[in-house]
């Protein structure tokens, strides 16, 4: 069978970085499934953050409408690139790169798909920005981000109507997003599980989380378990926070000294200090966009877990249980009771692995992305 020559589009950090965050995560798995599906010779190419000085200003001024590439200066190599390489099918990776289709709908027509794998649209993560602020903002800032939402939804949907063959979503809400915004031939991609266990050494009483702080659903997540923790006898429980930007960082630990803050770790350091951790906090109280993508690799370090529903989303397995909380106080209450039990922190431990080995196989999740293109 003659393989068809693929492209995956994406900016170079998103596959290769020293500190892999969420958006590696997700890059990485896409990349896996694709390059080893039996009908695509995948190759991948990449596009820098824009240099344009009218773009740098919206995205600093807060207006950016996915306006983090330069399309225009990039488009005439990219379309060379897929002329002299005779590629049949785009993969864009994020929806950051969704730009990139309207050229190459221009430039081919119908004689390449183009299929987005998207890691969540930009409004979905923007909504909760404007209805759930981070700090106190003005009414004029207010009004700018809700002239901001109307373009980006705006944007989300011209692209899926008129440039994209098809869509994967990172969850089965993300694809009735999708499906709302007009998009054709859109999967839901169940996050890929794997085994590769850590030799986990659990401190009694240690929890920790670890994450990009930046991210709204992440500080005010943790934000919001602690106020709640704070309430209750916490003594006998250490909370340890991994995650960037420093200044995020510091301020939870001014705001609630309790908790240890470690930094950004090394993949390396990092898997180090987590196979010490008797639990793992995944605390998402509402639907972002994409997945918790974090939680895959929670996973597959074979830990105990804690997690919300809106934490899981995104994900399926056949056998196994997850320890599920769904309100700050419940949650605080059981990292208390659990992390404390050897025997409980043994019991979910076990679960977790379980669920690493009865994840959606990658052959199941090449034959949804193959259903956009065929």
């Amino acid at each position: 069978m003659e393989k068809l020559k693929a492209l995956f589009l994406t900016n170079e950090s998103s596959l290769h970085s020293p500190v892999t965050g969420g958006v590696q995560l997700c890059s990485q798995e896409f990349h896996h499934i694709l390059e080893n599906m039996d009908d695509l010779m995948l190759s991948d190419y990449y596009v820098p953050f824009t240099r344009n000085l009218f773009q740098r200003i919206r995205v600093r001024t807060g207006m950016e409408n996915y306006s983090l590439f330069d399309i225009r200066k990039d488009a005439p190599a990219l379309i060379q690139h897929i002329l002299a390489n005779g590629i049949r099918i785009v993969f864009i990776n994020m929806a950051s790169l969704v730009r990139y289709a309207k050229p190459l709908r221009e430039a081919f027509g119908t004689e390449i798909r183009i299929i987005l794998l998207s890691h969540g649209n930009h409004s979905g993560d923007f909504l909760h920005w404007i209805t759930r602020p981070p700090k106190a903002t003005n009414a004029f800032i207010r009004m700018q981000a809700k002239i901001r939402l109307g373009n980006l939804i705006a944007t989300e949907s011209e692209f899926r109507v008129h440039y994209l063959d098809g869509v994967v979503a990172l969850s089965e809400t993300e694809k009735q997003l999708e499906n709302w915004f007009g998009a054709k031939r859109v999967v839901f991609l169940p996050r890929r599980l794997y085994q590769d266990f850590l030799k986990h050494e659990p401190v009694s009483g240690r929890v920790g989380f670890v994450g990009r702080l930046d991210h709204p659903p992440n500080v005010q997540g943790m934000s919001i378990l602690l106020k709640a923790l704070k309430k209750m006898d916490h003594s006998k429980i250490q909370i340890r926070l991994v995650g960037a930007p420093e200044s995020y960082g510091r301020k939870l630990k001014q705001q609630f000294p309790f908790i240890e803050y470690l930094g950004e770790l090394s993949d390396a350091d990092l898997e180090k200090e987590v196979a010490g951790w008797s639990l793992l906090l995944n605390p998402v109280w509402w639907y972002s966009t994409g997945a918790s993508t974090k939680l895959a690799r929670a996973i597959s370090w074979g830990l105990p877990i804690i997690s919300t529903t809106a934490g899981m989303r995104g994900y399926e397995w056949k056998e196994g249980s997850m320890l599920v909380t769904d309100s700050p106080e419940t949650m605080a209450q059981s990292m208390i009771q659990v992390a404390t039990d050897p025997q409980q922190v043994q019991y979910w431990s076990t679960q977790t692995r379980t669920i690493a080995g009865n994840g959606v196989s990658v052959q199941e999740l090449a034959a949804k992305i193959k259903s956009t293109y065929q």
